[in-house]
Order: structure tokens, then C-alpha cells, then sequence
């Protein structure tokens, strides 16, 4: 897939929401600066390679079209020798078979082989001869009649040994001479179907023929000619082949004759070429692979039916074809590579007011609300611009009108209650207290002055919003121990917080609260009294906390009432103003845990209540 296709396709995956891939995904999680950069350098290179790609194969198809209209010239070339080299010997067969010591000897019912070759080489016939000797238009001839064995034969490159007539009748190769009815017959001269030489010195293609009587047309005669390949190809096919370029002859019905040069013979080639010949397809080109490598195969159908094929290497032809394509391929990459730094600049440049408008964004959300951004243009990101000032202009407005407010009345508030409670002062008389009950001898009053103290400390906290799970069991201990010097036996307690927990810290009086409601709603109304039990784990990530009692329970309608958010509007004359109220503790969770906290309340009138408070792990002191 080209690369503009493959960024449509990753368009329409991200248009459409299927972004699975983590590369994808890890793409656009980028910078926008890197992702415009990536984007354009991947656009340019993709229509960089699909234009080289394009302007390489238009060439290479160009060259090849040339390189073909040549190779049908050569093709041209190679069939007329050929058919000049058929012409010159199916002539000089038929001169010889109808020369009158020819004739006159294959008449005669007892033929001497002797007699025979000294007529022809003395006789009129003696002309024929020295022009085969001396034209070389083949290599090797034996005459047969009637007798088994040659009765004439004769050899240019020391080839010897004619094998007897009843050999050759018994072959394929005579009896399709003889199909032919006085054609020639043209074959390779082969291990398999040579009967006609016992010591053959070269590969041959061999042509036989009968021959007939010129006066009645009855058959008297045979004759086989057989002339060497290297010489058809230093006669016939000189300069038309080299080791890149191939020649190779077949026969009409698909046997190889001979070749020349590369080779050129394949199977998929001979298939391709025969299935076109049945066709009626004369000429064409091909391309196939030949030992591995691309090749160019013009094929060519003569008159006779010998098919001509001749091979060029792809690679020959595409070699400087090549070289341009390396060039042209190192300045794409070396243009791209130094497009880099220009695309960077480009889309930094582009990028820059969406960087403004972030960083100003960040600022406004840490509280700084004057925040604003300068419009320098009336694009898209100017208009973006223009709405996101207009937009912390009016969530100032808001701010001012409704939040700073309620703070500041909050802020007001806090100062009137602090200035009706100071707690040095506070501290100051309870210590006095303290001493006065140790120097009257009342250690119950001393104990209950002293841990009311402690237990003032704990809650103020300084002020903090967060406190440890330590503290805050110390707190609950306090709580208790008063409890229990006001309750006597009627109230029983429990705490089972671990050690473990007692570094994690936990909303400043987050458990208090639920043990005073357990006292107030379970155990006063009890008779007998009642016991408390407090317990502690984590799980995973998550702090629990129980409050049990076995109290007298609650009512569905109380517990709602318990548990009802107090309208904002009331915040200023409800009742527990000041105090920790279950509904105060429930706000706070919601505030500074967010959604990442569950509160829990389960109770049935007559058997108790219980609460499961569940809070994130936090280690890390906080404060509000």
C-alpha cells in the first residue's frame, strides 16, 4: 500500500473510532507539532515514491517496448539465415539426388558403393561435390538404396561409421521422412535418435529425405545430411548472440534444434511460445525468469514453423536505468532529510498559538483567572483564541459573583467563631482546672479534664484538613474514654485498628462523628446500655473502616434524614453549625475524595447500626 493510501486508511480508522493499533495510538498521543511533522514528511514521501515509482516503470516499459521492436529486427535477421541455410541445403539435395549417377545407381538392382564415389567425385557430378567441400553448407552425408548398408557417404569433421538401413527404417525419424513424401525432415541429431553415424565428432541437425525415380516417381532412395551446430552458428548466426543475449530454434512441434548464446530454453518459455503458435499468434515478447533473473523473450514463427526465440537479461537493458534510479533516489531521501529542520520550523510555526493557549489554560486552572490570550490572527486558532477569552472572562465573572463570595462569607464566619472560642485561652483554663482537681484529690475530674484537652487538640489539628490513621484512633480513644466516665457500665467499646494503618492518613475527623450518632441514636436510647466497636483494614488500594452498635437501631425515615445533604442555602443557621455533623462528614468526603470513596449505612430498629466508610490509601501528608 503507497503511503497517501495508507494515511487515508488511518483516517478513516480515526474517523470512524477504530483506533486499535498501538502504534497509531501512540502517533496521536504525540506532540502536534511531531504529528503535523510526521504527517507531512510521510505525505511527501509517499508521493515521492509512487512518482519515482511511476516514472521508473513508465521508462523501464519504454525501454523494453524499444528493446523488443529491435530484438524482432534480429529475429528477422536470425529466420532469414535460417531459411537461406534450409533453401541452400534442401537445393543441394535435390541436384544431387537427381544427378544421373545418382539416379542411375539407385535404378541398378546391384549398386556398387565404389563405382558410385568415383563417378561423383569425376564425373559431371564432380562440381556438386567441390561445392559442398569447399562451402561447408553441411558436414556429413550417407546415400542409401536398396542395399543395407551406405552405398555412399562422406564426413567434413572426421565423423564416421553409417549404421545399415534396417537400423534406420525401425526409428521414428524415417518414418516421418517418409510421412513427408519427399520433403525435407529436419531434427536434432541426439543420443535417442541417432541411427544414422556410429562416431559422431559434433552436435548436429540432421535433415533427411527420399528419393524418388524421375521417370515412374517410384521411391529408390534415402539420403541423410547432417550439418554440425557450431557451424550453423558460425555460418548463419555470426554476431547475432553473445553470453547476455540468447538464440534458440524449435521445432514445429516443440523440439529444441539448436541454440546460441544465453540460454534461453525453459519450460514456461517453450509452453508460452507453443500455446501462442496454436493461437495464431506469430511474434511477441514475454517475460520470464531464466536461472533466477528477469528476461525479455521475443519469439518469432517462419514460414517452415521453426520458431525463434531470443533472450535479453531485464537487467542488461536496466542498468543505467537503475544507476538514475539510485541517483534520483538519493536526492529524494537527501531532500526529505533536509526538509526535517524546514518542516519543524513550518509547524512550529503553526503550532505556537495552540502552545499559547495551553500554557495560558494551565495557568488559569492553578487559579490565576486575569488569564488571557493575545489574538494576532483571525484564523481557526484565532477564533478558538477569542472564545476561550470570552470564556475565563465570564467563569471570572462567575467566580466573583458566587464563589469568592460564599468564601468570603465562610472566611467571616470562621473569624466570629474564632473570636467567640480562643483556644490558648481554652487550653489555658482547662489546665488550670486540671491542677485545682490534683491538688483537691479528684483524679476522676483531673482524668476527664486532661483527656478533654487532649481531645480539643486533636480535633483543632492546627487547622489541618488530613490527619494520620493514629491520631485519629487517639482522637476516637478520647472520645470514648469520656463517653464511657458518663455512660458507666451501660456502654462497652472496641477498637481495632492495626498498626499498620497508622501511617496512612485519613480526613480529620471522618470515624467521630458516626460513633457520636451510634451513642445518640443506639445507645442512650437503649435500656441496659449497648456496646460500640470500631474496626480498621486495607484492601488493595483502599482503606475500611466499620462502626458497629447494638444499639437500639434506626428507622428508615431517620436514617434518611441522617444521611440528606443540607442545602447549601442553610449552611449558615442549621443546627449543628460548627460542629461535625453526619452530614458534614459526608460533604467533606464528597469534597476532597471526590467520587473515589463509599460511605455505607445499614440499620434495623431494635438490633443496631452499622457504617463502612471505604477511602483511597494515602501516605503523603495533605492539607486542605
Amino acid at each position: 500500500m503507497s503511503a497517501p493510501l495508507c494515511i487515508f486508511g488511518i483516517a478513516h480508522k480515526i474517523k470512524n473510532k477504530k483506533v486499535s493499533d498501538p502504534v497509531l495510538r501512540y502517533y496521536l498521543n504525540m506532540n502536534l507539532r511531531y504529528k503535523i511533522t510526521i504527517l507531512i514528511f510521510l505525505l511527501i514521501t509517499g508521493v515521492a515514491c509512487t512518482l519515482g515509482a511511476y516514472s521508473y516503470n513508465i521508462s523501464k516499459q519504454q525501454i523494453i517496448n524499444k528493446v523488443s521492436n529491435s530484438n524482432q529486427s534480429v529475429l528477422k535477421q536470425i529466420d532469414s539465415n535460417l531459411a537461406r541455410m534450409q533453401k541452400t541445403l534442401a537445393d543441394w539435395v535435390t541436384v544431387f539426388s537427381l544427378a544421373p549417377v545418382v539416379q542411375d545407381t539407385l535404378r541398378s538392382n546391384t549398386p556398387d558403393s565404389a563405382k558410385i564415389e568415383n563417378q561423383l567425385y569425376n564425373g559431371p557430378t564432380a562440381s556438386i561435390m567441390n561445392q559442398m567441400l569447399v562451402t561447408g553448407s553441411f558436414d556429413y552425408l550417407a546415400l542409401y538404396g536398396s542395399l543395407s548398408e551406405p552405398l555412399f557417404q562422406v564426413a567434413t569433421d572426421d565423423s564416421s561409421g553409417a549404421y545399415s538401413l534396417s537400423k534406420i527404417t525401425s526409428n521414428d525419424t524415417y518414418k516421418q521422412t517418409v510421412a513427408l513424401n519427399g520433403a525435407s525432415y529436419w531434427f536434432p541429431l541426439t543420443e535417442e535418435n541417432n541411427v544414422f553415424i556410429q562416431s559422431n565428432r559434433n552436435d548436429k541437425l540432421g535433415m533427411t529425405r527420399i528419393i524418388r525415380d524421375i521417370v515412374n516417381g517410384n521411391r529408390i532412395g534415402f539420403v541423410f545430411v547432417g550439418i554440425n551446430l557450431e557451424t550453423i552458428r558460425r555460418t548463419y548466426l555470426t554476431n547475432l548472440y553473445d553470453k547476455d543475449h540468447g538464440i534458440l530454434i524449435l521445432s514445429e512441434q516443440g523440439t529444441q534444434l539448436l541454440s546460441a548464446g544465453k540460454e534461453t530454453y525453459s519450460p514456461e518459455a517453450a509452453q508460452f511460445v507453443m500455446k501462442q503458435a496454436k493461437a495464431g499468434i506469430r511474434s511477441g515478447n514475454t517475460i520470464v525468469s531464466l536461472e533466477g533473473k528477469d528476461t525479455l523473450l521475443n519469439y518469432n514463427i517462419n514460414q517452415d514453423g521453426w520458431i525463434t526465440l531470443y533472450s535479453v537479461p531485464l537487467s542488461s537493458l536496466t542498468g543505467e536505468l537503475n544507476s538514475i534510479k539510485s541517483a534520483v533516489l538519493v536526492m529524494v531521501l537527501a531532500s526529505l532529510v533536509l526538509s526535517i529542520p524546514l518542516l519543524m520550523f513550518f509547524s512550529s510555526f503553526l503550532t505556537a498559538p495552540i502552545k499559547t493557549l495551553l500554557l495560558s489554560m494551565r495557568r488559569f486552572q492553578n487559579g490565576q483567572f486575569e488569564e488571557k490570550v493575545d489574538i494576532k490572527y483571525w484564523d481557526e486558532i484565532g477564533q478558538l483564541s477569542r472564545g476561550y477569552n470570552n470564556m475565563v472572562s465570564n467563569i471570572k465573572t462567575l467566580v466573583d459573583d458566587a464563589y469568592l463570595l460564599k468564601l468570603k462569607e465562610q472566611e467571616a464566619e470562621l473569624k466570629a467563631l474564632q473570636s467567640q472560642i480562643n483556644p490558648h485561652f481554652l487550653y489555658n483554663m482547662l489546665d488550670t482546672i486540671f491542677w485545682e482537681a490534683e491538688a483537691a484529690g479528684q483524679d476522676k475530674i483531673s482524668e476527664m479534664v486532661i483527656n478533654l484537652s487532649r481531645l480539643f487538640r486533636l480535633s483543632l489539628n492546627q487547622g489541618k484538613s488530613f490527619t494520620s490513621v493514629a491520631k485519629e484512633k487517639e482522637l476516637i480513644e478520647l472520645y470514648l474514654t469520656l463517653q464511657k466516665m458518663r455512660f458507666q457500665e451501660s456502654l462497652e467499646y472496641v477498637i481495632d485498628i492495626p498498626e499498620e494503618l497508622y501511617s496512612y492518613v485519613i480526613l480529620k475527623l471522618s470515624l467521630q462523628p458516626f460513633i457520636e450518632n451510634a451513642l445518640i441514636h443506639g445507645i442512650e436510647r437503649k435500656r441496659g446500655g449497648g456496646r460500640v466497636s470500631i474496626s480498621g483494614q486495607r484492601t488493595g488500594d483502599q482503606l475500611r473502616f466499620v462502626i458497629e452498635d447494638n444499639g437500639g437501631g434506626m428507622s428508615s425515615e431517620t436514617l434518611l434524614k441522617i444521611l440528606a445533604m443540607p442545602d447549601e442555602t442553610d449552611v449558615y443557621t442549621a443546627r449543628d453549625v460548627g460542629g461535625y455533623a453526619v452530614q458534614n462528614v459526608q460533604a467533606r468526603l464528597k469534597h476532597f475524595y471526590k467520587g473515589d470513596y463509599a460511605l455505607n449505612y445499614t440499620s434495623v430498629p431494635g438490633e443496631g447500626t452499622r457504617v463502612e466508610i471505604v477511602i483511597p490509601v494515602i501516605i503523603n501528608d495533605m492539607q486542605e
